[in-house]
């Protein structure tokens, strides 16, 4: 079976500090995977490589495509649910309807996410994003995630802005998404981890120190006093 996410023999340093030495692992079709580890074990800069926002030495694929030498295509298969929101100084309104068209879908499918996210954009729909709460930053930027078509779905802390309902909401939206999608996680709340994903990669000092089923963990009681273990808290 051909991986969605490839990661070959990727390398990053900072002047003198090793923040990835050497990482490979594939991500197969429908796999949903969260990077776990301690603060400094590499988690960041490597969703940041697949991102394609660091350089770094080997290759990330995402559907066979190198995301260094042809970053608009591989890039064109993912959605992102960023930790920070971006400060985009455009109004509500203008930003969904220009992120819809790059997307191919209507304004309406952003809507009918946030809404149940708990955002009505039509309230909001004059509002600069930079000006609006954490909170309805943080539901605008799922729902238009989520409300993509794209085949990899990338969130970075996506629940940390968001109320108990929204929270309840994103997973159940995650969990609608067709069975071939991948779902790649960074997080440092157990029950994201125990509710969205069924595999779990650890990184310490740059490394891939475990790379296993989340079940098989939890069947062995190594969890989630374990989870806690290797960065969450």
């Amino acid at each position: 079976m051909k991986p969605k996410i490839r990661i070959d023999g990727v390398s990053k340093k900072f002047r003198k500090l090793v923040a990835l030495r050497d990482v490979t692992f594939d991500v197969q079709p429908g796999e949903r995977v969260a990077f776990v580890g301690p603060n400094g074990s590499g988690k960041t800069t490597l969703l940041r490589a697949i991102m394609g926002l660091v350089r770094v030495d080997g290759r990330v694929l995402i559907e066979g495509v190198d995301v260094a030498r042809s970053p608009v295509e591989a890039l064109a298969h993912v959605a992102y649910v960023p930790q920070i929101a971006p400060p985009i100084d455009v109004p509500v309104a203008s930003l969904v309807r220009s992120w819809s068209g790059l997307r191919g879908i209507g304004p309406g499918d952003v809507g009918a996410r946030a809404e149940r996210l708990g955002l009505d954009l039509d309230a909001q729909s004059r509002k600069r994003f930079r000006d609006l709460s954490g909170g309805m930053k943080q539901k605008l930027l799922a729902a238009l995630a989520l409300a993509s078509p794209a085949s990899v779905l990338i969130c970075d802390e996506p629940t940390a802005n968001l109320d108990a309902a929204a929270r309840a909401s994103f997973f159940e939206q995650v969990a609608e998404r067709p069975a071939s999608d991948v779902v790649l996680l960074c997080s440092h709340r157990v029950e994201e981890v125990l509710q969205l994903v069924q595999r779990f990669v650890e990184l310490r000092d740059g490394v891939v120190a475990r790379d296993g089923a989340l079940g098989a963990l939890l069947r062995d009681g190594d969890a989630p006093e374990d989870l806690h273990g290797i960065g969450l808290h």
